[in-house]
Formats: structure tokens, sequence, C-alpha cells
């Protein structure tokens, strides 16, 4: 689908402001009337062309004057006495000022770009053991005081709770091969950890072997992550960074991220097809890996698997009572059939043991976000600033979908993909539910 950005937007938005200044309340109608006025849009073909979209802006711009006239009484039209004009064009101008000086920044300080590492101090705190910033500056203690600043504030990573500890600062060359070959390995890696947990999300094991997962951890980390203590990049203590193991005491582990989500999907993976890994025990000294076995049915099988007529048709209530509540749109108004399939796609992303209270959760959920379902509406509905841009939001299933990308967005998107549905279509509800319906955007 054809979507309009902020600057075609505005562009579109100014040449009607130009078009319409000096005209009265009932000529600036008659346009309105010519662009299509008050007709129902909903038997517009799908997906909708740019003309489309831009036609639909000039309606509801032009809609949106002719109220403001109606209701203020003013003779003839002028861009100079609109609030919304002002506010635009202001947006428009920050927006320019930010991408001026983002670029003469990075014009001003190219010259010496800073790697800066930091290791985690707690390790149970959950993020990531290692984390890798960039910074300009003219020297080593410029680039580390900038990153300091960003984060060393209350709550931040090097705040007061001292979260981690900066164990690194080098120059990173736009050209240096050792930087392409380290961003091609954490790309690599990145790639591995989001797949991994993607796959497992939904199938995680319900009570899996710690000493297992911490084994497997230790050799995907020795194995993938980190195979060659002398390879260039950053690196654990010199002890963990080889790939062999020792027998002696405290039988040191190497542990990573990527590692354990491999570990979990190793297991998530055994016994998605009936198949157990004992974990490994120890006979004196040495630890002494057990085979693997098979026979007992996997514990995820009716995992993502179809809900109830039943269940499908309470969860629809819901999102039915509280989108009538937040539209003024009744049930015959809308596509029962589609609403019932995206309910059920929502819905395989529910653990089967959380689905039977799955109702009255997101009865409360939506409750509990009740302003923001309004914002999302008020913007992205028939008369919101983008109109048009959000095709879900033309069926009340698109509320179960808004909890579910706050509870279990990978799960959503990999069954989402699954059952064929277009990927951006859901994207473009995940961006506007996340990003744009916080108080601050809201008008």
């Amino acid at each position: 689908m054809n979507s309009l950005g902020f600057e075609r937007r505005f562009e579109a938005r100014e040449e009607i402001h130009r078009e319409v200044t000096g005209m009265t309340v009932g000529q600036i109608h008659e346009l309105w009337v010519a662009a299509g006025g008050p007709e129902n849009r909903e038997d517009k073909p799908q997906p909708l062309s740019t003309e489309d979209r831009l036609a639909a802006v000039r309606r509801n711009e032009l809609k949106r004057i002719w109220n403001l006239m109606t209701e203020d009484g003013w003779q003839s039209y002028s861009p100079e006495n609109d609030p919304d004009v002002h506010r635009w064009r202001q947006a428009q101008q920050e927006r320019q000022a930010r991408e001026s000086g983002a670029a003469e920044e990075r014009k001003l300080e190219r010259v010496h770009r800073y790697r800066i590492v930091a290791q985690r101090t707690d390790p149970e705190h959950p993020g990531a053991a290692l984390l890798t910033n960039y910074a300009y500056g003219r020297s080593v203690e410029g680039a580390l005081a900038k990153v300091r600043e960003r984060l060393e504030k209350p709550g931040g990573l090097y705040g007061d709770q001292g979260l981690y500890r900066v164990v690194e600062v080098v120059e990173d060359s736009p050209t240096s091969e050792l930087r392409q070959q380290e961003e091609a390995r954490r790309r690599y890696l990145t790639t591995i950890l989001e797949n991994a947990t993607a796959t497992v999300r939904g199938r995680e094991l319900e009570d899996p072997d710690a000493d297992l997962v911490s084994r497997l951890d230790d050799f995907f980390t020795r194995a993938v992550v980190f195979p060659d203590p002398h390879t260039p990049g950053v690196h654990p203590r010199p002890h963990q960074a080889t790939f062999g193991w020792t027998s002696e005491q405290p039988y040191i582990e190497h542990a990573s991220d990527p590692g354990r989500a491999l570990a979990l999907f190793l297991l998530a993976y055994l016994d998605h097809y009936g198949l157990t890994l004992e974990a490994a025990v120890r006979t004196g000294d040495r630890p002494e890996a057990q085979p693997v076995s098979e026979g007992r049915p996997s514990a995820r099988e009716a995992e993502g698997g179809e809900a109830s007529a039943e269940l499908v048709e309470r969860v629809l209530d819901v999102c039915g009572q509280h989108y009538a509540a937040v539209t003024g749109i009744s049930s015959d108004q809308w596509d029962q059939e589609s609403s019932r399939e995206l309910v059920d796609i929502a819905l395989r992303t529910v653990r089967v043991a959380e689905r039977d209270a799955y109702p009255q959760t997101l009865d409360t959920y939506l409750h509990e976000h009740r302003a923001r379902l309004e914002r999302l509406w008020g913007r992205y509905g028939p008369d919101g600033m983008f109109a048009g841009e959000l095709v879900l939001i033309d069926l009340p299933a698109c509320f179960v979908l808004c909890e579910r990308i706050d509870s279990s967005p990978l799960w959503l998107e990999g069954v989402w993909t699954q059952e064929g549905q277009e990927e951006s279509t859901l994207e473009r509800l995940k961006n506007a539910w996340l990003y744009d319906t916080g108080e601050e955007d809201g008008r």
C-alpha cells in the first residue's frame, strides 16, 4: 500500500491553502462537494493509490476549513488566522532545523568517530552483556564525555544504578577493514538473536533445566559468537574467549545473549519433535553428557493452534463493545467475517492455558488504554489527519491486535505472515499504536 509522508501531506495542504485564500464559506463548500464531499469511501478499491490518498487529504482539509469558517463565522478564509496551518508550518520548520543541525554536526565531527563498549556489571540484569555506542569527538575523552552525558543521567545505563561500565574506547575509521568485519559479525549475530527469539516465542519450555541451558549457552557462544579468541573485535576476558574448555574447577563457562537464544531454540526444537536432551551430570570433577532420547509427546503441540469459535465470538464481542464506545460505529456497520479472521489470528498468540481468561484480560487492557484508542481513532479514523492510511482501523478486531502488539509482537508477526496477511498492514498498525498515540501526539 502507498502512504504519504509528512513532506508530501504538508505540500498538498499548502497548495490547498493558497487556492482557497480569500474565498467565502460558500465557495469552499462548493469545492468540498466537487472533491467528493461527505461521500462514503468504504467502497474505494484497496490498496489506495497515491492519487486516492492525495484526494483524501484534499477532501479532509476542505472539510476542516469549511467547519472552521462556519463555526467561527469567517467571511473569507486566511491561512494566517488558521491555528492548524500555523502548527503545521511550525512543525515543518522544526523538522528542517533538526535535519539541518544533524547534518552540520556530522560534517563538523566526522574526522573522529569512536566506538565505546560497555560491559554489564550485574549478571542478573536482563540486558545485553555488552553494549556498543558510537560518538563523534576530537578526542577519546570528548567522545566518551558525550556518551556519558547522554547515558549517565539518573536511571540511565551508566547512572546511579551502575548497570554498565565502559571497558573499551577506540577510534572507528569508516574505511577500516577491521570495522567492516566487526560490523558484519554483529549484523550476523543480531540476525541469529532475532530469528531464534522470534521462533521460540510462544514455544518456550515451561521449566528448562538451568544447568543444561547454561551448558548449551556456553557451547553456542564458543562455537558461533566468539569462535576465535584472536579475531579482532570486542571479547570477554581472555580465559573465556577460547573455544576449548577445562575440566578443572571452577569450570569457567562463556555466556552471551545469542548463545542463550540458540540454546533455548535448540531445546524448543527438540521439544517440538518429542525429543529430550538430558542435563549433564558431573561425575567427580568431569561433566558427562547424556545422549539424546525420544518418546514423549511435545509439550507445545497445542500452542499456536486455532481457537474455538466460542472464544473467537467472546473476544470479538469485547472488541465490538469498546470499538463502538470509541468510534460510535455499531456492529452492523463493520465486516464481521474479516473481524473474526483477525481475532482468530490474534488468539493463536495467546497460550492455551491463558485463553479462557483472555476475554477478561483484554477487556481490562482496553479499559486501561481507552485514551490511547481514542487518539488512534482521532488521527486515523475517517475524519482524522491521516484518514485512509490505516486499513485495520475500520475493523473492531484492530483493538485485540493492539493488545497483542504490546504483549507478544514477534509471535504475532510470525503468525500474521504464516496466515498470508500483508505484512505492511500490520506494520503500519504497530507503528501507529506504539509511536503515534502518546499524550504528546494527541491533537
